[in-house]
């Protein structure tokens, strides 16, 4: 490792700071120590460069800049090469390769900027400044000891280092002003083609703005004259409207007094229709409470399966994601796995070649051995040259137990990456083996949702059904007590309009009926007498119903049909006098006294 040189900045062999791409730029806290200041934690600016030398364009190398914003001439600098990182690897114990160490350098650092909020930092880093170098740290801070993790060695910039940085740091920020001009001018062009166009879209509006007011104007003209006609016409319609009611009030009387006898004889029936009708609408009342209770459930029941439903297109789509993240991480794994591959096979060619020169050195040993029995045959006549041959067995002695220890500490290696690799495949298989689980509860949770599914559109069929059956059920009862009640108001208009003329009426006219449209419901009640309706008799007409006791009648009935012509008179008069009910008349109430139970309805045509 070679710290960062001065001469360097600008020499044909230094860093090219052209090419170079900044891996890291941010402002960490570091414990800065000085031999003649106390120790103090300062914000100090490290920037990382990756980049090449201007001589040699195929090597690497990894610079690191610390500078201070409070102080433009702090700067300490340090610089790597891909060769001065294999004697850093071996003094400190580093496990990754260059390409990885600027990522785990800016990972330390990230640390140290996470636990800078505590009281007690975990990360910390530690610059301590010498005479003609500087130290940065990286300690982890445990319950026990401080750990440094990686110790580099910086070199505090001169003069001219700190010109030349500053330079560089100035033509960044020129670089920057310069773009952000080019920027302003452009955002400028445009505020003023904005304004342009606001101006004439202000005008477009105050011309639209008196256009409206004008057509406002005329509008309102055009209604105040419309609405002076309007009020003309319906004074006009009034007065025809109430002279045609005074001659239909006129006819309704006098006929309405020769229904009342008639409706007399009819109201003992009208009696008994009543009393079935009643029982019909408390059966259909039990019906439509039975059916609302079925809905009910069954809407609860749809309700569940709903949120089911959702809870389990939840899950799925978790599933889908968690499958879709194992999946890069197979990939991501096989990569690794690829790449140590390859490391593999190149270290399994370098023990090849070892093993190859310890052949080569074994046999020479051998052949030395050979020569040394020689030698001790002849001791006695060349043991001046045996001392010589001794010597040289003993360099090759030690020669052959450095190539071993060679061998032993590229063995070990070979051991360890393959240890590596084995627990990378263990990984592997692991995740795998949970994508296959996660796949097959994904097909799980699918044929779930599809049976939910399936049981849900059974449930709203049935649901659909209820709700059908519900819906006639309460539109026939609508029609049912629409019709009573209609026909208990027309009834109770015409006792009304005839109890001054007795009981006994004169001649008894035959009225028919036929209902307009759905007419508006009405409860039943009478002073003294019960309730009374009209139904279809036999012969085509009506026949009065009546209830021995108060209360509301809301039964369906039937009406049956009738060939001749049959219509709703506009209006009924109300007669004023007459002891009668709320909406009917008790038997003696009425003028006259005449005969049967109160009358609440009438119809007649």
């Amino acid at each position: 490792m070679t710290p960062f040189k001065d001469d360097d900045l600008r020499g044909p062999t230094g860093f090219d700071l052209q090419t170079a791409s900044t891996l890291y730029w941010k402002a960490i806290p570091v414990l800065l120590k000085q031999h003649d200041r106390e120790d103090q934690v300062e914000q100090l600016t490290f920037r990382i460069l990756s980049g090449v030398t201007r001589q040699n364009h195929n090597l690497r190398v990894l610079r690191i800049h610390a500078s201070s914003e409070d102080d433009p001439f702090f700067l300490h600098t340090l610089e790597v090469s891909e060769e001065d990182f294999q004697g850093l690897k071996a003094d400190q114990g580093i496990l990754v390769d260059f390409g990885s160490f600027p990522g785990k350098i800016i990972s330390l650092l990230e640390r140290c900027l996470a636990s800078q909020t505590a009281d007690m930092p975990r990360f910390q880093a530690v610059l301590t400044t010498k005479a003609g170098d500087s130290v940065l740290k990286v300690v982890e801070t445990n319950d026990f000891k401080q750990l440094p993790h990686i110790t580099l060695t910086f070199r505090p910039g001169n003069d001219t280092a700190v010109k030349q940085f500053l330079a560089f740091r100035l033509g960044e920020v020129r670089a920057d002003c310069s773009q952000l001009s080019e920027v302003l001018a452009q955002t400028q062009s445009e505020r003023e083609s904005t304004r342009a166009s606001l101006a004439d879209v202000q005008q477009q509006l105050s011309a639209l703005q008196q256009r409206h007011a004008q057509q406002t104007m005329q509008l309102e003209a055009q209604l105040r004259e419309q609405a002076a006609a309007a009020a003309e016409e319906r004074l006009r319609e009034r007065g025809e409207l109430k002279a045609q009611m005074e001659r239909e009030v006129e006819d309704a009387e006098r006929r309405g007094a020769e229904a009342a006898a008639a409706l007399g004889a009819r109201l003992s029936e009208l009696d008994g229709d009543n009393r079935a009708l009643r029982e019909a609408k408390y059966g259909l009342d039990s019906q439509v409470s039975e059916l609302t209770h079925k809905l009910a459930a069954a809407q609860g029941a749809a309700r569940s399966l709903d949120a089911e439903v959702e809870s389990l297109r939840a899950s799925s789509k978790a599933a889908a994601a968690e499958r879709h993240d194992l999946e890069i991480r197979v990939a991501d794994a096989r990569a690794k796995m690829l790449a140590l591959d390859e490391k593999a096979q190149a270290q399994a060619a370098v023990v090849a070649q070892q093993q190859a020169r310890l052949g080569d050195l074994e046999a020479s040993a051998r052949q030395w051995e050979e020569r040394c029995g020689e030698l001790r045959e002849a001791l006695a006549a060349h043991e001046a040259r045996l001392r010589e041959s001794a010597a040289e067995v003993l360099r090759g002695n030690s020669i052959i137990e450095k190539l071993q220890s060679d061998l032993r500490l590229s063995r070990d290696k070979l051991k360890r990456k393959q240890a590596i690799i084995v627990r990378q495949e263990e990984e592997v298989s692991a995740k795998e083996g949970a994508l296959a689980a996660a796949q097959r509860e994904a097909q799980q949770l699918q044929l779930s949702l599809e049976s939910a599914r399936q049981e849900a559109s059974g449930l709203s069929a049935d649901n659909s059904a209820l709700r059908s059956k519900l819906d006639d059920s309460r539109h026939q009862l609508q029609s049912n007590e629409q019709m009573i009640r209609w026909l208990n108001q027309q009834v109770t208009d015409a006792q009304l309009h005839g109890g001054g003329g007795g009981g006994a009426g004169g001649g008894y006219g035959r009225y028919q009926f036929r209902p307009a449209g759905p007419v508006a419901s009405a409860p039943l009640g009478g002073g003294g007498g019960g309730a009374l309706g009209l139904l279809p008799s036999a012969g085509g007409g009506y026949r009065a119903s009546s209830s021995p006791s108060p209360g509301s009648v809301t039964a369906g009935a039937r009406l049956g049909a009738s060939s001749a012509t049959k219509h709703v008179p506009t209006s009924q008069p109300r007669h004023p006098g007459g002891a009668a009910g709320s909406q009917g008349l008790s038997p003696g109430a009425a003028g006259g006294g005449g005969g049967g139970a109160g009358l609440s309805q009438f119809v007649y045509s």
